[in-house]
């Protein structure tokens, strides 16, 4: 990105005894810059190591293919991301990472670096990271590290030949910082474009997602939600909050800048609020509230049908959005019917049938053909789904334009479930309810989760899980507490060879009642800890599963005193760290040795260039790792 210098304006003349400018300790000033910059370090590493990614694709020409990002697991405690661009050379490597303020991206508003700093983010949070640079078929790994001084020193590990595409990987070690790279990715990534980033925490991609679908009114240079909330500057990726007295809208939002309208700190997470910046937001403000309405209607307009140009201009017209537009939206309301429509509406616990010639329009409005003696059935459906059902006869359906496609089947509305649950009744080895749609699409809609069944309750033992307008509620959230969670749930005890049960979505109006007592029902959350229980040990070995694959790989291909003492502590070890994790999370007692993990901490102290290799590079280059650690080659 181009930083604007003032012009040098000064002249010079005489012969004067001059001296150059000089640089004091180089670590002192590392440290500044990486441990004093940053206010919020993990979002820092993760947006800075994930800007020179995007700016590395942009000159790579490689945009279209997504740079992966790693965060950390309680399995895989390390954060790193992994970039498809140019990659870099021995010599570049050494002067990015051992130097400060070097930049090669002053002259282009292509990329967003600029300052040379980025790249000692990971200082801020650790004193050695490993660097990966994947160029022209050849992988070379270094450890950057801080010596005994405390400056930054790059060493190359191993070198070779790879089938690779070229690229950087940045990896650093962040232990116990699961839930804070999880938090931060979210804030670096929320408006992210250009680059795709490829992230393995499905949680944090989804919930990107939702935040930029909230914003329901948008154009190329801004976006608008309804409700009331900051406004935010976007640019090169990196999002800043506008002071409240530049903001006059008085919603969330967001306003897109190009790369170099917008000044900004060093550590990047805050606008520098000179004269330049405040007119550039007054400005883009001025620029967007002046074409919103005709945004707007042109937006309406593209839509294909009256009923589809009603539905936009009614989501245009509400809340704060409707404040900044200003439209008169009349020119788009459908006709009225001849006859009052029978519209069914929740208000609080109740419904009420309402009467009305102007079709209803809205998010949680639902369209059915009117078909006689379905009262009690769309009354049931309309207080289940706390949403405004509206019945149409093929006349009304003519009269207001709504589209076919619009209006929903009223037979797949649910029937009402009237069942005798009293014992020694014939009814009562019946119930229906729902069963559980194993490893159904998690972006299904929660209705589409269950199937309706018919269920004898004289089985010998029936697994369910509480339902409420078909969310699952009440339950341990890591195993009954989503949709998604239960899928895993049920994937985890098929891993771990645990009969997978049927479960059965109950409602909680049946689970308080007499009928419930009737079958021999057990909760989900309630058969995991069983289970679970009778296959977990009752002690095992706490330790990081990265450590103990490089460890093996130490074993198989070298020998010495040392790799013998740990084969011996490897004898008691149970590989089966998930299900530990699993027990101890939903509250079973394990005991857990930290033995081996301490004799690896120690080992990996001894030999530290150990912790930034990784196992497949101890099998590939056993002969110059064996004298290192004074053992030989098997």
């Amino acid at each position: 990105m181009k930083l604007e210098t003032a012009p040098q304006d000064i002249a010079v003349n005489g012969n004067f005894a001059t001296s150059d400018f000089a640089v004091g300790d180089l670590a002192f000033i590392v440290d500044m810059f990486a441990d004093k910059v940053y206010t919020h370090k993990e979002r820092a590493v993760i947006r800075e190591l994930a800007c020179n990614a995007h700016d590395s694709h942009v000159m790579a020409g490689t945009t279209d293919i997504p740079f992966d990002v790693h965060l950390p697991t309680s399995l895989e405690p390390f954060f790193s991301i992994r970039d498809y661009g140019t990659g870099l050379d021995d010599h570049e490597v050494r002067n990015i990472f051992a130097g400060i303020g070097i930049s090669t991206k002053r002259d282009s508003n292509d990329v967003i670096g600029c300052f040379g700093i980025g790249s000692l983010s990971p200082y801020s949070m650790t004193d050695s990271f490993t660097v990966k640079s994947y160029k022209d078929g050849i992988c070379r790994s270094y450890s950057c590290y801080r010596d005994e001084t405390r400056k930054p020193v790059v060493a190359l590990l191993v070198e070779g030949f790879t089938d690779e595409p070229n690229g950087l990987e940045v990896s650093l070690s962040v232990n116990n910082k699961i839930n804070e790279f999880e938090s931060e990715a979210k804030e670096v990534f929320r408006f992210w474009e250009g680059t795709l980033p490829e992230i393995n925490n499905k949680y944090v991609s989804d919930h990107c997602k939702n935040i930029r679908n909230s914003y329901i009114f948008s154009g190329d240079d801004f976006g608008l939600t309804g409700g009331y909330g900051n406004m935010y500057a976007v640019m090169g990726n990196i999002t800043y909050r506008i002071p409240y007295e530049l903001d006059s809208f008085g919603c969330e939002g967001y306003l897109k800048f190009n790369l170099g309208e917008l000044e900004f700190d060093t550590a990047r997470e805050n606008l520098s609020m000179t004269n330049k910046v405040r007119d550039a937001i007054k400005s883009k403000v001025a620029q967007v509230k002046a074409s919103l309405s005709q945004i707007a209607i042109d937006r309406i307009n593209t839509e294909p049908t009256p009923f589809k140009r009603a539905v936009l201009a009614n989501r245009l017209n509400k809340g704060n959005i409707g404040r900044l537009v200003k439209l008169d939206m009349s020119k788009y309301y459908l006709p009225e019917t001849t006859d009052n429509i029978e519209v069914w509406k929740t208000n609080y616990r109740s419904v009420e049938k309402v009467a009305t010639k102007n079709l209803p329009i809205g998010e949680k409005v639902e369209y059915f053909e009117f078909q006689p003696r379905m009262k009690q059935r769309v009354r049931s459906y309309a207080k289940e789904t706390n949403k405004t059902i509206v019945l149409l006869t093929a006349e009304q359906i003519r009269q207001c334009l709504i589209d076919r496609e619009a209006i929903s089947d009223i037979d797949n509305i649910p029937k009402i479930e009237r069942a005798a649950y009293s014992k020694g009744s014939s009814a009562s080895n019946n119930i229906k309810t729902f069963e559980f749609s194993y490893n159904s699409n998690w972006r299904a809609k929660a209705k589409e989760n269950w199937n309706p069944v018919k269920v004898d309750v004289n089985q010998s033992e029936l697994v369910y899980v509480e339902i409420d307008r078909y969310y699952p509620i009440n339950g341990i959230s890591i195993i009954s507490g989503s949709h998604s969670n239960i899928n895993s749930t049920l994937e985890t005890l098929k891993e771990h060879n645990i009969p997978v049960p049927i479960v059965y979505g109950l409602k909680s109006s049946f689970i308080s009642s007499k009928g419930f007592g009737v079958g021999n029902w057990i909760s989900l959350d309630n058969y995991v800890k069983r289970e679970v229980k009778k296959i977990a040990i009752k002690g095992v070995y706490k330790y990081c599963k990265m450590d103990f694959e490089k460890m093996e790989a130490l074993t198989e291909n070298i020998c010495s005193s040392e790799l013998t003492e740990w084969t011996e502590y490897t004898k008691l070890v149970t590989k089966d760290s998930e299900l530990v994790d699993i027990a101890k999370r939903i509250g079973l007692e394990i005991k857990t040795d930290n033995a081996l993990q301490q004799w690896m901490d120690s080992f990996f102290v001894k030999y530290p260039i150990l912790t930034i290799l990784e196992h497949w590079e101890i099998r590939k280059n056993p002969e110059k790792i064996a004298p290192y650690i004074g053992g030989v080659v098997r």
